[in-house]
């Protein structure tokens, strides 16, 4: 029983900290259009569930929208509406592809070792830690 207790609260936690790295990773994407940061989020929706990946996505719209509608500099919105929509397109493309290969993931490892370790370990403050003014 308690075995059963503690695999449900891993695997939960686990997924949060995906979900966390993921929103982490996308801001610094959306915001500063960094390519590293756009990995890092492929990365963790390519390593999360397809339930979860799923709501990714539905995040990245809601985004989108908000970003269109609400954005401030107005002379900005396209380009950060257009980098949310390029995130969206990739990530669906994840499910279409249905690899068991971690491509991103083995990518990232090479282009930003700091994100790479921090996703695999599941430590979604590296972003906050590098751009603590967009957090």
């Amino acid at each position: 029983m308690f075995l059963l207790s503690f695999l449900r609260k891993w695997l939960f936690s686990r997924s949060e900290r995906i979900h966390e790295f993921f929103a982490g990773a996308i801001r610094v994407f959306i915001l500063k259009g960094e390519e590293d940061a756009r990995c890092a989020a492929v990365a963790a929706a390519e390593m999360a569930a397809g339930t979860q990946r799923k709501a990714m996505i539905k995040e990245l719209e809601n985004i989108a929208a908000n970003i269109l509608q609400s954005y401030p500099d107005k002379s900005r919105r396209k380009i950060l509406a257009d980098r949310v929509f390029l995130l969206k397109e990739t990530i669906e493309s994840l499910a279409i592809r249905q690899s068991s290969d971690l491509e991103e993931k083995k990518k990232l490892s090479l282009l930003n070792e700091e994100y790479f370790s921090c996703l695999k370990d599941g430590d979604p403050s590296v972003f906050c830690r590098r751009y603590p003014r967009l957090f």
